[in-house]
């Protein structure tokens, strides 16, 4: 629980001559504390004096002496100049103006300066605590990611390893068998020379043996046999030796084959339409993906269907009682998923394992539109009714954050929250039906801007709205005319600026009510008349 510090003292003594009781009364006319014994005789001997509670008295205002006349305390506060002055120059310099009692002016700010500790306790410092937690939270989330890239490195490098050791062996084995069949080559041709040798030696012994005696018939026969043997000289076999070419090693094609680290960058481009997802018959008012390949959809009977791409109904139906067109559910980046009741006054959570809790109790306000960051957490409720909406902030596990209703001259924002986004900057933004404009707060609820249609369309009825990587705000226009085709999707700047009908009326479902963009950055569409989902590409990877 929030600790606001308490500032009063641990036993308060009334200011009575001789009294020592405790005072929980205090005269803001005298400024003197009064226990419950002295306050009616105080009254009797002061008559007119103002008594009040201890938590409620007004504090005595500290003397502070003027500049222009240091005998002068000052003593009246200037409504006019809004600025305090001794009565001297209040008479000299402030004519006419009108003034205040300085113990009230000093009360009053005294009570704002308050207010704002308390909200600080209360609002500022659990929401900057979050935003701590958050930020640890992103920064683990980035350690790990970065310790995937790193152990997916170190994989694809062993795989790398293992495919140069394994084409080593392969080219060793071959050059084994080469080695081997040019070795037993050798060895014949070896063989057969030597052979050779032999036989030449015999001849010439055999003639050296008979020279003395040998007849002509004899010699004839030497001669030819000698002439035989120069023919049978083996021949010269060359050397079959294999061909290594050595190739030059490319750092660029190693680092492409180990995997490559980059930013994802990305541009508008053409519309593409990719994908159609049947959703079984039941109209889509509302969509969430569930990445991969699953998306949850609100249908005109105010239930929640899980499906896959090919529209195969993953879950049985959860009933909201939202039958009017709402952004009534989102996941989170846990992927459970989030939905508000309006009758129970409810939000619900629904675990992987389709168990539901509830979560947050919105009290006397209806819950609508809802939206998970998934920057930090945080879960946006618009809630309440025409002549009273807002929006409410609060952490993953259902505590209030902060609550956004006006803006800084005080005038209300909403008058109706249909849908409910995050932009990448923070921003919140909101469909309201009612007002027939999106409107545009910071994180801390400070107004930004509101975008109420094209000038070119005679209508805009602003249903489902989503953001994309680059900051853009796409917003579903479910308003139709017979004169002029005005449903699209608009697509504006992260500054509200019209940018241009990202899809018209023809190349999308009519009136459009469900938007989304996958973890594919892909655009999806869902319009009132149809139970087929569109999915479209509109931005492409820059280099």
């Amino acid at each position: 629980m929030d600790q606001v510090p308490d500032t009063a003292q641990h036993f308060i003594e009334c200011d009575t001559e001789s009294c020592r009781n405790f005072s929980e009364f205090y005269c803001n006319t005298c400024h003197q504390r009064i226990c419950d014994q002295c306050k009616q005789r105080h009254l009797e001997q002061n008559n007119g004096h103002e008594i009040v509670l201890y938590q409620e008295r007004k504090r005595k205002v500290p003397s502070e002496k003027c500049r222009m006349h240091p005998t002068k305390n000052i003593d009246v506060y200037c409504d006019d100049c809004q600025d305090s002055a001794c009565s001297v120059c209040f008479s000299r310099d402030h004519g006419n103006h009108l003034n205040t009692d300085l113990e009230t002016i000093y009360n009053e700010i005294l009570q704002q300066c308050q207010e704002e500790i308390t909200d600080i306790w209360k609002t500022v410092i659990p929401k900057a605590e979050d935003n701590v937690k958050s930020l640890e939270e992103k920064r683990e989330n980035v350690k790990k990611e970065i310790t995937k890239f790193r152990v997916s490195m170190k994989k694809r490098a062993d795989e790398l390893k293992e495919t140069v050791d394994s084409v080593l062996t392969n080219n060793n084995q071959k050059l084994d068998e080469i080695e081997n069949s040019v070795i037993n080559d050798k060895v014949e041709q070896q063989k057969k020379t030597e052979d050779y040798i032999n036989y030449l030696k015999k001849i010439v012994s055999d003639l050296e043996r008979k020279m003395s005696s040998i007849k002509l018939s004899e010699v004839m026969k030497f001669y030819k046999d000698i002439s035989l043997a120069t023919l049978k000289r083996p021949n010269k076999a060359k050397p079959k030796l294999p061909i290594f070419t050595l190739r030059t090693l490319n750092k660029e094609e190693i680092a492409k084959l180990l995997g490559e680290i980059e930013l994802e960058r990305f541009e508008l481009a053409s519309v593409t339409e990719v994908n159609e997802v049947s959703n079984q018959g039941h109209i889509p008012h509302h969509l969430s993906p569930l990445p991969p390949d699953k998306f949850w959809a609100l249908d005109n009977s105010g239930n929640l269907i899980q499906s896959d791409m090919e529209g195969n109904i993953l879950s049985k139906e959860i009933s909201t009682s939202m039958w009017y067109i709402r952004g009534n559910h989102t996941v989170t980046t846990d992927g459970e998923l989030l939905y508000t009741n309006n009758k129970k006054y409810t939000v619900y959570k629904v675990a992987s394992d389709m168990s539901i809790n509830k979560l947050i109790k919105t009290g006397s306000l209806e819950p609508g539109a809802i939206f998970s960051s998934p920057f930090n957490g945080h879960i946006l409720v618009g809630m309440g009714t025409k002549s009273d909406s807002k929006v409410t902030i609060y952490n993953r596990e259902g505590r209030k954050l902060q609550d956004i209703k006006r803006d800084d001259e005080g005038q209300t924002l909403y008058e109706g929250i249909d849908y409910l986004t995050e932009n990448i900057n923070g921003d919140i933004c909101a469909s309201d039906n009612y007002a027939k404009k999106v409107v545009v707060v910071t994180a801390s609820g400070e107004y930004r801007f509101s975008y109420s249609g094209h000038e070119s369309q005679s209508g805009f009825r602003p249903y489902g709205i989503c953001t994309d990587v680059l900051g853009h705000i796409l917003v579903g226009n479910g308003y139709i005319s017979h004169s002029e085709n005005c449903s699209g999707v608009h697509l504006l700047d992260i500054n509200g600026r019209f940018l241009s009908f990202l899809l018209t009326l023809d190349q999308c479902p009519p009136r459009p009510c469900a938007l989304c963009i996958d973890d594919q950055h892909n655009l999806w569409v869902g319009g009132r008349r149809s139970s087929t989902v569109s999915v479209y590409k509109y931005l492409q990877k820059t280099k």
